[in-house]
């Protein structure tokens, strides 16, 4: 007997497309079809009714001009790591940026030139001889559009900001199909609203950044620790994490430890542990003194350290976070760290129903897990000049579901939710990055706090129409004569 396959009503796409454009179109069934439409999140599964290779900004706002006079929803896609999927859907033309991926070092005006369609790894190669980076991303293969238009974080923000404070001006198409350049003093509203809540406003096409210089070697060092620590070396990175100096990053992570990680003990393999890891810039003679009180006093199951040029860094867990594995997080800030979180932390992640997937091949500083805290700042840094949220909290908490078969992910998606509401009294916003869900309104507007509102100002004057509706949020427009709340 044969099994009858069914497909989605799809809407047909309507001719004059390939003629609109000047560069390739991808239809479903043609070559590279199948794995353009894929991105890193391999829960995402979805068709979209073609796919545009633009070259060129023209490229861009040609397909979408198009798109809009034929009533067709698009998307954008730049590197292809968005973790919500909102870069691809079903019955709609994906406008795809990954062609365009020239990176220009200025050592004049010290600037980084980048195309939209770059990952963090091209970036950090074209920089590295010059002895200069950005700071952004710790993995190679996540791409710079998606990155920098939710804020972007990365192992230098601790030392020199968010991947936001270095954005100079941005090549854009908007919704009338317009090219903009965007900036400071060119159309400020717009610019302040890409730094944050970028993937509503329109298509980037290029991104000027100016760059640091770099402070030095990564000294990476790592240790693991038993059950038993866990609450005590939590309370521990609660009071130290944050008070540590500005080129010394904490990490700390709660999963259970991998049977086949030989490197440790046999009495610890299978079973809860927490690992902490610090991320030290600079003369790594002067590591141990700055990261000392993060470990001193318990004993570790594991151990490793060495020191690293920062392009080592940026690709040295490519393999934990490999193209393949689905995904379902979610980020959360935290304003403060009780007792009573740090317990619900160690229950919840105790109870995660996964299996771990890190790389057998060695214990990695940075591994996926079921939660994660990262040390932010005692006094975080001024973000009104940017529509950023929950990237400059003093703890950041990620919340999150790996897993390779599709029969899996009911139970741990459910898991997820069932952690992020039992912290919810504690959440003082969200890295709009980090998010699973394309949300809604009125999750927008919790995420967004006192800046929704000119975010919706600002949305209503360069996409009325909603052209953008596949962003991570929903924006809300604003009826005419109607002024925002913070004008």
């Amino acid at each position: 007997m044969t099994k009858e396959i069914t497909t989605m009503p799809y809407p047909t796409l309507p001719a004059g497309l390939d003629t609109a454009v000047s560069c390739d179109v991808v239809h479903p069934g043609a070559p590279g079809y199948e794995t353009l439409r894929r991105i890193w999140n391999a829960d995402i599964d979805q068709h979209p009714l073609a796919i545009v290779r633009c070259t060129t900004a023209q490229d861009a706002a040609d397909a979408l001009r198009w798109c809009v006079a034929n009533d067709v929803a698009l998307t954008v896609r730049g590197g292809g790591h968005n973790l919500a999927g909102t870069s691809v859907a079903d019955g709609s033309v994906m406008i795809d940026m990954s062609l365009m991926r020239d990176v220009v070092v200025d050592t004049e005006q010290r600037t980084l030139t980048v195309g939209p369609g770059c990952r963090w790894g091209d970036v950090d190669r074209a920089a590295e001889p010059f002895n200069v980076a950005l700071p952004a991303g710790v993995v190679s293969h996540t791409g710079v559009a998606g990155l920098v238009l939710g804020g972007g974080m990365g192992y230098l923000s601790r030392m020199f900001g968010s991947t936001v404070d270095f954005l100079r001006e941005v090549e854009i198409v908007t919704a009338d199909g317009e090219i903009r350049r965007v900036n400071k003093d060119s159309e400020p509203e717009l610019f302040w609203a890409l730094k944050g809540a970028g993937h509503n406003f329109g298509i980037a096409t290029q991104f000027v950044f100016d760059y640091v210089d770099l402070p030095g070697l990564a000294t990476v060092r790592l240790a693991l620790f038993p059950a038993e620590d866990r609450k005590a070396l939590l309370q521990r990175f609660r009071e130290l994490g944050p008070a540590q100096p500005d080129s010394s990053t904490t990490y700390v992570r709660l999963y259970r430890a991998p049977h086949y990680w030989s490197q440790l003990p046999r009495e610890h393999r299978g079973k809860p542990i927490i690992s902490i890891a610090t991320v030290t810039y600079g003369d790594p003679a002067d590591e141990p003194a700055i990261t000392a009180p993060i470990f001193e006093g318990y004993e570790p199951i594991y151990t490793s350290l060495r020191s690293i040029p920062h392009v080592t860094l940026q690709h040295s867990t490519d393999d934990e976070f490999r193209y393949g594995i689905s995904h379902y997080w979610r980020h959360v800030a935290f304003g403060e760290l009780p007792d009573e979180l740090l317990d619900l932390a160690i229950e919840h992640a105790d109870a995660y129903p996964g299996q771990p997937l890190n790389s057998s091949a060695f214990i990695a500083h940075q591994t996926m897990c079921p939660f994660e805290l990262i040390a932010g700042k005692l006094t975080p840094r001024d973000h009104s000049n940017d529509s950023t949220t929950g990237i400059h909290s003093r703890w950041g908490g990620n919340i999150g579901a790996d897993w390779l078969y599709a029969d899996e992910r009911p139970e741990l998606v459910a898991w997820v939710k069932r952690f992020g509401a039992a912290v919810a009294q504690w959440e003082a916003g969200s890295y709009i990055n980090f998010t699973s869900e394309h949300n809604d309104a009125a999750e927008a507007r919790h995420i967004y706090g006192d800046k929704y509102d000119r975010l919706a100002a600002i949305k209503t004057q360069y996409d009325p129409t909603n052209v953008f509706a596949h962003g991570l949020i929903e924006l809300e427009t604003v009826p005419a004569g109607v002024e925002w709340a913070g004008e």
